[in-house]
């Protein structure tokens, strides 16, 4: 695998305090060899997961602008020439974008499966290793964070370069190269598992996480802050990768969960408009991506994206609210605002991966497919009352079909620039108007794997006749 060989054989690990941000850049390195002799050393390989996880290739920009670029919700500008082959669905297989995000995601988990490796044989031999409590402690604490960024990189990729997740299905169809307890090795030949392979992974990683998460004091648990994976975090991740594989049950009680984990005040409408321009951490995050003027994100921003590089939102967006909505004044004619920075820096803007409102959400969607009514409209407040004019369940639909349609619509008013439509349009199945076709179904369709990935020779194929489904 070109692009993940290419990664592994310049391997190094990044060193800088606990507080710098995920954008940061690698100050040194140590030889893969030397990696992990110490619990510093675990902690300086997990800083650099973050770093790639936050990244403006991956998180920090890539995953996010074409979550929203490829669908009906945005807008590129063509002036500007970024990301206008996405939303214009000028696709091939070398894509920078697409690319970007497949290298890096291999990059994340290839940190993180290291640094996992790295950290249990350390434990292993606690007194030849000379650790005390305290280092074991922490080592199951990194392991925890390890574990929850690698399902989060595996549960991403599958979501750009596989088909869909299909409920009472084999879900036989090409999913993604996976990694699980060696990495990649230089010049080792892989294979792309198959989608349920790929989510029986994700959930295992998932699994393994609560496993040394569980090994933690409360104190140690409660010292993972919303800048990293904490417990919460890791229940928001499997609560949407339920959610994804319509297992609502399950969706529903993990949703729950990060809710009570993170145990945060309900936000006013007032707040959560203001904390849009603050990289504060506030009630509604769970984990987000941190940023700082110190990062010189410059063109590499999802403020620049959507500001001087003239990224709109659609009419179809606007169209979604009441007049009374908190939420339109985040939106200034067909400008989106979430990301126009701070008072000191026009391109800093922290990006939430898990907001507190996405579990409500999450569950409320669950709960209706379930035909829980009442637990639906319940959860479904939470967010819905940004429109003034809705002060009660009561003022909410009362039917299953109703409720659904209802929360579509809640959620492109609740996430619009924050880039989860594509994923939503995927999992739902439902028909959108896209690239001129009216009744376009993105479940149909997933982008192509990099060419120079395929060239390489290493085992990776590509989606078969993926250029067929275009819109």
């Amino acid at each position: 695998m070109k692009k993940i060989l290419t990664y592994i054989m310049l391997f190094a690990l990044a060193l800088w305090s606990t507080g710098c941000s995920l954008e940061s850049a690698p100050t040194s390195s140590i030889p893969t060899d030397k990696a992990f002799d110490s619990p510093q050393d675990v902690l300086n390989g997990m800083h650099g997961a973050y770093n790639s996880v936050g990244g403006y290739k991956f998180w920090g920009r890539n995953v996010v602008a074409i979550g929203d670029m490829s669908t009906d919700i945005s807008l590129a500008s063509a002036s500007s020439g970024h990301f206008v082959a996405i939303n214009g669905w000028s696709i091939n297989e070398d894509n920078s974008e697409l690319t970007d995000a497949w290298t890096i995601g291999y990059q994340v988990i290839d940190r993180c499966t290291r640094a996992i490796n790295g950290a249990k044989e350390l434990i292993a031999h606690p007194e030849e290793n000379r650790l005390s409590d305290s280092d074991i402690m922490n080592l199951h604490n990194y392991c925890a964070q390890l574990y929850s960024l690698r399902s989060l990189s595996h549960f991403t990729l599958v979501n750009i370069f596989s088909l869909p997740y299909r409920a009472g299905t084999e879900n036989s169809q090409l999913g993604i190269v996976l990694v699980d307890e060696k990495p990649i090795e230089a010049f080792e030949q892989v294979s792309r598992a198959t989608v349920k392979q790929t989510y029986d992974q994700i959930l295992k990683d998932i699994a393994s996480a609560k496993e040394h998460f569980g090994l933690l004091s409360s104190a140690n648990k409660l010292s993972i802050s919303q800048y990293y994976m904490n417990e919460a975090a890791l229940y928001a991740l499997e609560a949407r990768v339920k959610l994804y594989m319509q297992n609502y049950v399950g969706a529903a009680a993990a949703a729950e969960q990060a809710i009570a984990l993170r145990a945060s005040a309900d936000i006013s409408n007032e707040d959560y408009v203001a904390m849009w321009s603050s990289v504060a951490i506030n009630d509604e995050d769970i984990f987000t991506i941190a940023k700082s003027s110190a990062d010189n994100l410059s063109a590499n921003s999802l403020n620049t994206l959507y500001n001087s590089y003239g990224g709109s939102i659609t009419q179809f967006v606007k169209e979604k609210f009441g007049a009374n909505d908190a939420r339109l004044g985040l939106i200034s004619v067909n400008h989106p605002e979430k990301f126009d920075g701070i008072p000191s820096a026009q391109a800093v803007s922290n990006i939430p991966v898990f907001r507190k409102s996405e579990m409500y959400l999450i569950a409320a969607e669950s709960y209706a497919n379930l035909s829980e009514i009442d637990n639906a409209r319940a959860a479904l407040l939470y967010t819905a009352k940004r429109d003034s004019d809705i002060n009660s369940i009561n003022d909410l639909p009362n039917t299953k079909e109703a409720l659904l349609s209802f929360i579509e619509d809640e959620r492109i008013r609740e996430f619009f620039q924050e880039g989860h439509r594509m994923y939503d349009l995927r999992r739902t199945g439902k028909a959108a108007n896209i690239g001129g076709n009216s009744q376009f179904i993105f479940a149909n369709f997933v982008y192509p794997i990099p060419v120079s990935e395929i060239n390489a020779g290493f085992g990776v194929v590509q989606n078969p006749n993926w250029h067929a489904n275009l819109p």
